[in-house]
């Protein structure tokens, strides 16, 4: 019985998800009933006459009854009249084609009723009998129970008591079920943490590699930079020391540090010891050391340019390079400027040129100027000096009482 109340209810269901939809439009139908009956007591919707046929009828000026449809006459004008009444043909065959379906939709609509009515008395037939069966085991239970026989009894007992422990296992088997399906839910949701966490981690080992890769780059940068500071500091060591011996008479050699700072030291008794550099030594040892770094970034520059201007030709501007320096070596300096670079420009005293320094640096000239100081003072000093034949002033007294200097150009005439 349980089975049958099963397949009905099953069947009630069929029916209503497939035409229970029709129940709904009944009222739909009902109208569109009363539409078209109105529609057809008007005369508003005819059937038999099309417009094709009355257009046929008109083209051959004959009517199916015989008569002649000549153009003005009264019988063609009668036929014309029902070209516009005609026109409605294609709304009355789609009017049938609509009513046919009203009508299957108020057959299934009696059909659905007929089939819920029957599955319905099947399933109050299926439930009584099954009320009357369950009813008569409860009574042969109660029998069984108070049955004499004490093994009788004690067999109902024991089926009571198997029937509440299948309860017991249905309710349980219920409740694991569900909680089977929350830690279903549960795993799904950490499935997708874990793929969450491998995607972060591969991610992280990704950046991890980078991070390495850099810090290998950096440190492999750092070592080459090292190591060129450290070639270019013993190199620039070598080229001070070469350029020193040849200024300087004295047995000193300069030292450099990794902090570029420059020393003194003799080597007399085996044993490196510094030195006190005197004014003169210092100077020289400054000359020493801008030449040297002169040389190293032209050496550099000529090695890596590939294309366009030498940028290895650049000037030198030096201002009063040999200070107070004495005869030897300020003819030294004056011998080893010119090398130093392609270019050099040299500010000088008159007393600072004259002499040995002029001899030596006269023949790597190639342009000389005077600065021509204008004093404002009324009673100023005037002084000048003589190049080529010609007297230049180097301190006059200024035509507009206002301070400044003049660049003029030394003239030798060719």
């Amino acid at each position: 019985f349980k089975q049958q109340i099963v397949l009905a209810s099953d069947a009630i269901k069929r029916a209503i998800s497939v035409r229970g939809y029709a129940v709904f439009l009944s009222d739909a139908a009902a109208e569109f009933d009363v539409i078209v009956g109105g529609l057809r007591e008007k005369g508003e919707l005819l059937s038999g006459i099309q417009r094709p046929f009355l257009e046929k009828l008109l083209a051959h000026q004959h009517c199916i009854c015989g008569t002649e449809l000549v153009e003005g006459s009264e019988a063609r004008e009668n036929v014309s009249g029902w070209m516009d009444k005609a026109g409605v043909g294609d709304v009355e065959e789609t009017t049938i084609r609509i009513s046919d379906r009203v009508n299957e939709i108020n057959r299934q609509v009696a059909d659905f009723w007929e089939e819920i009515d029957r599955q319905q008395a099947n399933v109050s037939r299926s439930r009584a009998e099954l009320s009357r069966v369950e009813t008569q085991l409860d009574d042969i239970h109660n029998k069984l129970r108070n049955f004499p026989d004490s093994d009788v009894s004690g067999l109902q007992k024991r089926l009571d008591e198997i029937e509440a422990k299948i309860g017991d296992l249905h309710r349980e088997t219920g409740s694991n079920q569900q909680q089977i399906e929350s830690l279903n839910a549960q795993v799904v949701a950490l499935d997708k943490q874990i793929d969450k966490q491998q995607l972060n981690e591969q991610r992280q080992v990704l950046a991890q590699r980078r991070i390495a890769a850099t810090q290998g780059a950096i440190d492999r940068l750092t070592e080459v930079r090292s190591r060129l500071e450290k070639q270019f500091c013993s190199q620039l060591e070598k080229r001070v020391q070469d350029i020193f011996s040849q200024i300087s008479f004295t047995p000193y050699i300069p030292k450099l540090s990794d902090k570029y700072e420059l020393t003194l030291v003799e080597n007399t008794s085996g044993k490196e010891s510094l030195v006190a550099a005197s004014t003169g030594e210092n100077q020289i040892l400054s000359l020493s050391f801008i030449g040297g770094i002169i040389e190293g970034v032209r050496e550099w520059s000529q090695k890596n340019t590939l294309m366009g201007p030498d940028s290895s030709t650049f000037p030198i501007v030096m201002d009063s390079p040999f200070g107070s320096l004495d005869e030897i070596y300020r003819k030294q300096i004056a011998n080893k400027l010119p090398k130093l670079a392609n270019q050099l420009v040299v500010l000088v005293t008159k007393t600072q040129w004259r002499g040995e320094v002029e001899r030596e640096m006269e023949s790597c000239t190639g342009r000389e100027y005077v600065l021509v100081y204008n004093s404002p003072k009324a009673d100023c000093e005037e002084d000048a000096i003589e190049l080529g034949g010609t007297r230049y002033p180097l301190v006059k007294h200024s035509p507009n009482e206002f301070e400044y200097t003049e660049i003029v150009e030394v003239d030798y005439g060719f």
